[in-house]
């Protein structure tokens, strides 16, 4: 079954996509939707800069959003309501009223809404998370996720918008925690304003999370970093094991796992792995297998409820409780 993909945001990362997608097997990339016109050469993908024309025109089985976070709604909403499948840049929207309001919508339509969190399908990952059963509870974690300083397109930092670097970037290793760990149900948080002075969002933080299975972690993030040295690492200590992955940030290439039972150290390496081609075939799979995407709306939800929670403890210097959503 051959699947046709539309782009809609053809921004940096959404170039980006439209390549993974186009060089997935079985997938079609026939248009793409841009606010203004793209230099780049599209290989015979026809141009709109609405959506909704090209749903209609083009029909694709299903779309992917590159576009700011503000703005995913919308076109999930479009995608929904002509029975198209939607792969969603995270975080998944601006706000939890969004993120329901796209769950709701694909419900309602049948149709398949993944929020494209990479590190779950980084072979680093994907292997931890096929052995965490052995290693039975998790205990407390650390993560260093330190991103290097970015431009400011100006949509980053907004108060309602998309609300800066831990809304944006950190989100990545907050939801790799919820995948390794489980739901959370606490949080906080401290934070700064080093680079952007923005008035009221940080674009660096520390912060700990306290999980509903009693396990604690403790995340360090933000755009503070330098890209010749940034390297992400995560350690896991577990009951009867520990697990540890590092790697050039958003490269987490490599895991080392020990069972306490053991002695030998287990070591693997993933070249080439950072999961985003991984998750475009998977996302094309449960297409074509009519299966429930790993990352659904459910759980992007959850990553962007914990993001904003830093913010809020972050300016109330208080310990913030997580209710979850209605789903």
């Amino acid at each position: 079954m051959s699947v046709r993909v539309g782009i809609v945001g053809l921004g940096w990362w959404g170039e980006q996509l439209m390549d993974y997608f186009r060089n997935t097997p079985g997938v079609e990339v026939p248009a793409v939707v841009n606010k203004i016109p793209v230099t780049k050469d599209l290989q015979g993908a026809r141009f709109y800069d609405d959506s909704s024309e090209m749903m209609d025109k083009e029909q694709p089985d299903a779309v992917v959003i590159a576009t700011p976070p503000t703005a995913h709604k919308e076109v999930t909403r479009q995608a929904a309501q002509r029975g198209i499948h939607v792969f969603c840049e995270k975080p998944m929207a601006a706000t939890l009223e969004d993120c329901d309001d796209m769950i709701a919508a694909c419900l309602k339509s049948n149709t398949k809404l993944m929020v494209a969190f990479k590190h779950r399908f980084a072979g680093s990952f994907a292997h931890l998370k096929a052995r965490a059963a052995d290693f039975g509870k998790p205990q407390w974690a650390m993560y260093t996720y330190p991103l290097w300083k970015v431009d400011d397109p100006g949509w980053k930092f907004q108060d309602r918008g998309t609300r800066g670097i831990i809304v944006e970037n950190v989100v990545h290793a907050i939801d790799g925690l919820i995948y390794l760990m489980g739901d959370v149900e606490s949080v906080y948080a401290e934070g700064n304003r080093a680079v952007f002075k923005h008035p009221t969002l940080p674009d660096s933080a520390i912060f700990t999370l306290r999980f509903k299975n009693g396990a604690i972690a403790s995340i360090g993030g933000g755009c503070t970093s330098d890209r010749r040295i940034s390297r992400e690492y995560l350690d896991i200590h577990y009951e009867e094991g520990l697990a540890q992955i590092e790697g050039a940030l958003d490269y987490p290439i490599n895991l080392r796992l020990l069972d306490r039972g053991k002695e030998a150290v287990e070591e693997y390496s993933y070249p080439g792995s950072d999961g985003v081609k991984e998750e475009a075939e998977h996302f094309i799979r449960c297409i074509q297998e009519d299966t429930e995407p790993i990352c659904n709306g459910v759980e992007g939800r959850k990553s962007l409820e914990v993001a904003l929670a830093v913010l809020e403890s972050i300016q109330s210097r208080k310990v913030i409780t997580l209710w979850g959503g209605t789903h």
